[in-house]
């Protein structure tokens, strides 16, 4: 990845130009000293350079019809795999396998989850049905919506922090989404065609949210895996999968039509309703190639890119009872030494970083007999092996979570959605 970066730059500035100069509107925020961030386009590290339209339509008739969720039908938190739910890339049910979400998700949104594909059921929402038979990929079953401090964390684009929403963090915020949707510019009819949103203007949000989370949140908390890879993850998610794709602009846009239906949004600016549940990919939608999909490695760029651009946004520690009380933990001391803040954007540190935390609390996170657990433990280990075995991880730290104990949200766990988002 460290050889890649100089020459991703390089496409990326020569189609800036011309997909900056049509759609995206400079904020008062200062960019990047370097520019790097403002010159990606969403396609990400690398862009899309063709448009294919019989490839990339990205089908909403037939078996790929929207339905609403059923009574019995699991949505959560995360907009891209409940609008593939809704239009059936993903099983309605709710309830995907590893093999079901690798063909899914590269169908609906041409995303590349490298892997081996071994059976084992996770919930897009909340805990599995106790009647459904099968056990579980992770632990009990307990969800996406289960998951805070793991791998959903605070700060995200529109879901509330846990601590401030009575442990409900999988709920949206329609004060937090008003704000994301005005960062893209003062188009305030109801479809929001003028609308224009870029990874670098969602990195700046992201810092800003940041910021906002630790002054009104005192359990404020972000964690190795949580706020460092997967939140600020899901930005560039937004961006560079819900994008839509053009002949005149193969590298892709993303307006607030387009925001708003895969978010489940209707209404003008100022008078927003959140339909629970009813993300939809809009129709006539196209997706980027597939011979350009979203991978690992291009998120583990762009997560690098994210903190060389907007270092402040790299934090690993949390508000300490009240809020404004921040107290930062070193990633030296984290890792006992491995990495430090000079090292860690140097090369795949960044990832291999992310994975090695992520596995090494993968116990923690996981509940149920000892036996599940080494269990689910062996399956999810093997699935990151493929990925960090892709990645020049030559040294492996310790992960010493011990460090984050006296973060009071640290160790908050969140309620989840009563009804599981059912209808």
């Amino acid at each position: 990845m460290e050889n890649a970066i100089p020459e991703v730059f390089e496409q990326a500035a020569r189609l800036a130009d011309r997909t900056t100069a049509q759609h995206v509107r400079r904020q008062s925020i200062l960019s990047d000293p370097l520019g790097f961030s403002a010159a990606e386009t969403n396609c990400g590290p690398t862009p899309c350079s063709i448009f294919d339209e019989a490839d990339q339509l990205v089908s909403t008739t037939g078996d790929h019809a929207y339905a609403s969720p059923a009574a019995d039908e699991i949505r959560g938190p995360c907009p891209g795999l409940n609008a593939a739910a809704n239009h059936g890339y993903l099983p309605r049910s709710g309830i995907v396998s590893i093999e079901e979400a690798i063909s899914g998700l590269g169908a609906a949104y041409a995303v590349a989850l490298d892997g081996n594909i071994i059976e084992g059921l996770w919930s897009i929402g909340g805990p599995l049905p106790d009647d459904l038979g099968v056990p579980g990929l992770i632990g009990n079953g307990q969800g996406i919506s289960y998951s805070h401090n793991n791998f959903e964390g605070d700060g995200s684009i529109a879901r509330f922090d846990a601590y401030t929403n009575n442990g409900d963090a999988h709920s949206l915020s329609i004060s937090k989404f008003e704000a994301v949707y005005a960062i893209g510019g003062n188009d305030s009819s109801e479809e929001g065609f003028d609308q224009r949103y870029t990874l670098d203007l969602f990195r700046q949000h992201y810092s800003q949210v940041q910021d906002d989370a630790i002054a009104s949140n005192p359990y404020y908390f972000t964690g190795a895996v949580s706020t460092i890879g997967v939140v600020p993850g899901a930005y560039d998610f937004v961006i560079t999968m819900m994008s839509n794709h053009t002949a005149e602009e193969p590298s892709g846009y993303l307006d607030g039509y387009n925001l708003k239906s895969f978010f489940g949004i209707s209404g003008d600016p100022g008078s927003f309703v959140w339909n629970k549940g009813q993300e939809r990919i809009p129709d006539n939608w196209y997706r980027r190639p597939s011979t350009n999909p979203y991978t690992v490695v291009q998120l583990a760029t762009d997560l690098v890119i994210l903190y060389a651009a907007y270092p402040d946004s790299l934090k690993i520690g949390g508000n300490t009872g009240t809020p404004n009380s921040f107290v930062g933990i070193s990633v030296e001391n984290l890792t006992n030494g491995v990495y430090n803040a000079d090292t860690l954007l140097e090369g795949d540190n960044l990832a291999c970083f992310i994975f090695n935390a992520a596995e090494q609390g993968l116990p923690d996170f996981l509940q149920g007999a000892s036996s599940a657990i080494n269990n689910a433990t062996a399956f999810l280990q093997q699935y990151f092996s493929p990925i960090t075995g892709a990645l020049n991880c030559s040294q492996l730290a310790q992960y010493d979570a011990g460090v984050l104990n006296s973060f009071p949200g640290y160790h908050y766990s969140p309620t989840g959605p009563d009804n599981n988002y059912k209808k």
